[in-house]
């Protein structure tokens, strides 16, 4: 297993969580502010060789969540597709019945693009608890714990977070790009903390760590590209 190879994350990019016109309740208008960063690192990964893996809420009317949030990023709707100006031409999805059959495209794919879907807060853990297919994909990719996976996207105090913690209870390292994530503000105290109290809590409980997307740039630009 490789433990050298970096990994970029790109959680809830989806119409539904960016755009008023597709959710307003949901939609975080400035979330467009963080496309163009995100596709300047996209370009980098791609061009190093390492993988880019989009985690993507493709909800169902079974999924526990939608209790609490109602319908958003629906499954064959508009509202859960990436946004654009990201990169997707190419892309292999892997769907919420995903299975261990489907793996076999993702090894020595070009360009390595993937998106995963999921029905809950973090990328690694599917609605009632079941595995999506990220630790399986990047197993047979030659991923493993150690490797860094670059988070970027929503929520930085929500799916985000869930994911930094799954990446950090299996060995991997989160590194929070701190400005290609944001979050609702925490005016009233009500989600418990912003995005600044998130990135910390970050660093502290997962030694995450929290690097802006020109470090990153300037940390990729000395790796070797991936044979």
């Amino acid at each position: 297993m490789d433990n050298s190879t970096p990994v970029l994350l790109v959680i809830d990019m989806t119409n539904d969580f960016v755009f008023e016109d597709f959710n307003k309740n949901l939609a975080l208008k400035r979330a467009k502010g963080l496309i163009p960063g995100i596709r300047e690192l996209q370009e980098l990964f791609l061009k190093k060789g390492f993988p880019v893996i989009f985690l993507s809420d493709r909800h169902l009317e079974s999924d526990f969540e939608l209790k609490k949030w109602g319908p958003h990023s629906m499954k064959g709707t508009e509202g859960s597709q990436i946004v654009d100006g990201l990169l997707t031409k190419g892309i292999l999805t892997f769907e919420r019945d995903w299975e261990q059959e489907d793996l076999k495209k993702a090894r020595g794919k070009e360009p390595p693009l993937y998106e995963v879907e999921k029905g809950s807060y973090s990328g690694f853990t599917d609605n009632g608890g079941i595995p999506t297919a990220l630790s399986s994909l990047l197993n047979k990719l030659g991923i493993g714990p150690g490797s860094s996976l670059y988070i970027t996207g929503l929520h930085a105090n929500c799916c985000d977070k869930h994911t930094a913690a799954d990446a950090w209870f299996r060995g991997y390292e989160p590194v929070m790009v701190s400005d290609c994530v944001d979050s609702f503000d925490n005016t009233e105290g009500v989600l418990g903390m912003g995005t600044t109290e998130a990135l910390a809590y970050e660093k502290y409980w997962y030694d995450a760590r929290i690097m802006t997307s020109d470090e990153v740039k300037k940390h990729l630009a000395g790796l070797p590209v991936k044979a």
